[in-house]
């Protein structure tokens, strides 16, 4: 006969939030995937995770902190935002403006690249620009392509 599964053995960063009111940090951790010391820091450095504490002084997380807590592990890990990047994102949720700093660097030297914010579109609306007049879009095209010229410049290549 299989011995019994314990209720934390079906519990994973890729399963189903469990409806319950309140999670231990053990609970959390399993749910999200990371150490219960990694969800302490991030609970210091993002102000919107403020568990509650029982009795004991033992954290008490709400379903929408575990789900913060998914959400920077997916900026962190997937989109390669640094910690502050990510805090920011998460304060502006509807602003999707990246800026120096807010993304892990690569490996590339130029960081001329991210001299200036650039602006993400959301993820689910796909890219939309609008130019106005054709004439607006030719020079904003030929600005564009002057600023391109300029970065590969920097980087080092050829224009």
């Amino acid at each position: 006969m299989p011995a019994p599964q314990s209720r934390s053995s079906a519990l994973g960063p890729d399963s189903v939030i469990p409806d319950k009111l309140y999670f231990k940090i053990g609970e959390v951790s399993t749910l999200v995937g990371v150490a219960p010391h990694v969800l302490r820091y991030w609970e210091r450095e993002v102000a919107a995770i403020r568990p509650g504490k029982t009795a004991s002084n033992q954290r008490r997380y709400r379903r929408k902190d575990v789900e913060l807590f998914r959400e920077i592990k997916r900026l962190l890990y997937e989109e390669k935002y640094t910690l502050a990047g990510a805090r920011k994102r998460i304060a502006n949720p509807g602003k999707h403006v990246i800026e120096p700093g807010d993304l892990q660097e690569t490996g590339s030297d130029c960081a001329a690249s991210r001299s200036t914010p650039m602006v993400r579109p959301p993820d689910d609306s796909g890219i939309q620009m609008k130019f106005g007049s054709q004439e607006s879009q030719r020079v904003r095209l030929k600005a564009l392509r002057k600023g391109l010229h300029e970065i590969i410049e920097l980087c080092g290549g050829k224009a």
